[in-house]
């Protein structure tokens, strides 16, 4: 796109700009269509956002395009993924400033270091807040919405009043913004009135892993007789809700197998691990990624998503994809995939809930894993990474042709 603008003709093209057919077929045939994705931490480790920054900008270079992932670091750097450029930026520790800084600190970059940039892509509200420069040298933003911070119990009540006002600030000064579910749309849509489109987290069609023993040996489980929680251990998962469930429920020679860490606050990972001490089956493994995640998740018996507050999980998809049973706390974001007959549900930081839903779980195999056949083929069918980046093109072609003025939503 930046090429074609450069070098056409004015006259040409104003008169492609004019012309909505023709400017969705130059966007579609743009090979240097450059994205910056602002926003994220280590992409090597994917989270969350990482993961949707990773995959979006792998889909994207097969397509032709040339995005540009900028990530938090402790030191400055620069590296080539998948045909991609990853430049990583070091920000300050503090935990309200960090993403707000390096999202100013990107989009300098990205504006006048990296040239023709068509689209700076902000992931959450803290970044976005950088969105006026981008739009001030003539490059188009997006804000996209993972989740609402303000929900997370870490923080004080005053905290999250002054996250809110931020998010409803930048949900102000952006005028396309995007969310990874219908319910954060629809929020968006109430709060600010806003016109929201809706364009989810996806994965990549699950590749069953062969040695299936080789992880498994490493913690000394069992396939099928544990189950698992895949996630950041803060406290809006509620992880140490689910051990307290877990001690107290009757379950056997199951046991508990939590996938995750946090390097900013060790001191709630180790708390946790305290807790735990209760009982002998419960294991920490630490992060986990690539074919050792996988694995964890194909041969559990429940996976475990006992959340106050998600966008709409990664994790959760991964699981549904792998034919795994699901445990899941009644919120909006496990709403927007999970049907209700096809999940086991509770009372979100509900501690008898929960221990009901695992004893429950063990004595009715049967009941349990009839819905995963369901939910796997709902996931390869609508939530994998070639769908959701030819939406996310659609995208694009829209907001340069001037007609991203509906809601869209996932179907």
């Amino acid at each position: 796109m930046g090429f074609l603008k450069k070098n056409l003709p004015k006259g040409i093209w104003d008169c492609c700009e004019k012309n909505v057919c023709f400017k969705r077929f130059i966007v579609n045939i743009s090979e240097d269509m450059k994205i910056a994705f602002i926003g994220g931490r280590d992409i090597r480790k994917l989270g969350g956002i990482e993961s949707y920054m990773y995959n979006l900008a792998t889909e994207l270079v097969k397509k032709g395009h040339e995005p540009i992932v900028y990530c938090e670091s402790d030191h400055y750097s620069v590296e080539w993924i998948n045909g991609f450029k990853v430049i990583y930026q070091k920000g300050p520790k503090s935990m309200f400033l960090c993403k707000p800084l390096l999202g100013l600190k990107s989009t300098i970059n990205a504006v006048f270091r990296e040239k023709h940039i068509d689209v700076i892509h902000y992931n959450a509200w803290p970044p976005a807040l950088s969105s006026p420069l981008a739009c001030l040298f003539g490059i188009k933003s997006v804000m996209q919405g993972h989740g609402h911070e303000w929900k997370n119990t870490k923080y004080s009540i005053t905290q999250k009043k002054i996250l809110r006002f931020m998010e409803r600030l930048s949900a102000k000064m952006n005028k396309n913004v995007i969310t990874v579910s219908n319910a954060q749309s629809d929020y968006y849509n109430r709060s600010y009135r806003k016109n929201v489109v809706t364009i989810p987290t996806a994965i990549n069609p699950p590749a069953l892993v062969e040695d299936k023993l080789q992880y498994l040996n490493k913690y000394g489980l069992l396939p099928k007789k544990y189950f698992l929680v895949v996630a950041r251990i803060v406290p809006v998962k509620n992880i140490d809700v689910l051990i307290n469930a877990f001690i107290k429920s009757n379950h056997a020679d199951y046991k508990l197998v939590i996938a995750g860490n946090n390097e900013a606050n060790p001191e709630y990972v180790n708390s946790l691990k305290l807790l735990a001490r209760q009982s002998n089956d419960i294991i920490f493994t630490g992060a986990v990624y690539g074919e050792e995640k996988t694995s964890l998740i194909e041969n559990s018996y429940t996976f475990c998503i006992p959340s106050t507050s998600e966008g709409l999980s990664v994790a959760l998809l991964e699981a549904m994809g792998l034919s795994v049973p699901i445990i899941a706390s009644d919120i909006e974001g496990n709403r927007e995939v999970l049907q209700t007959d096809k999940a086991v549900w509770v009372r979100a930081e509900d501690e008898q809930d929960l221990c009901s839903a695992i004893e429950y779980s063990i004595a009715h195999e049967r009941e349990i894993f009839a819905s995963t056949e369901f939910n796997r083929n709902l996931i390869l069918e609508n939530y994998t990474w070639e769908k959701v980046t030819e939406k996310y093109i659609n995208y694009l072609t829209d907001l340069f042709s001037h007609r991203n003025d509906r809601v869209s939503r996932c179907e």
